[in-house]
């Protein structure tokens, strides 16, 4: 199952390919692809939110100087566990909106993603040409 998902998200296959590779029908892809993602999602939530109680790294020096660089060193070590936790769940969040997209286009048969201004420039200048 998660190897069927992982290939269709990395766009080794489309849905009606893992229907035949797998021998399942459309409806149990879909439901796994739904399962996997949720697994996932809630797997980034659980870790953003274990991130968010991380407690703040205070180390004890001889100096008050020591002591407020080692706090700085600790409230950032903290900020950069935040914010690598949060990116995780944006890329896993951008990772989910392209499946959506990819399985309507399939689905559809339409291209629903909008084309760059580069793309439709180069057409003009091949339909030109």
């Amino acid at each position: 199952m998660r190897q069927m998902v992982t290939e269709i998200h990395q766009g080794k296959l489309n849905i009606d390919q893992a229907v035949a590779k797998f021998e399942v029908n459309r409806k149990t892809v879909q439901r796994w692809i739904e399962v996997v993602e949720e697994e996932a999602e809630t797997s980034s939530q659980i870790k953003a939110d274990a991130l968010l109680r991380l407690p703040n790294l205070k180390r004890t020096r001889s100096s008050r100087q020591l002591q407020e660089d080692g706090d700085e060193v600790g409230e950032l070590k903290n900020k950069v566990r935040l914010l690598e936790g949060e990116l995780e769940v944006a890329q896993f969040t951008t990772l989910y909106y392209t499946t959506l997209l990819r399985v309507a286009e399939d689905e559809l048969g339409i291209d629903i993603e909008k084309k760059s201004a580069t793309a439709t420039a180069d057409r003009k200048l091949s339909e030109s040409c």
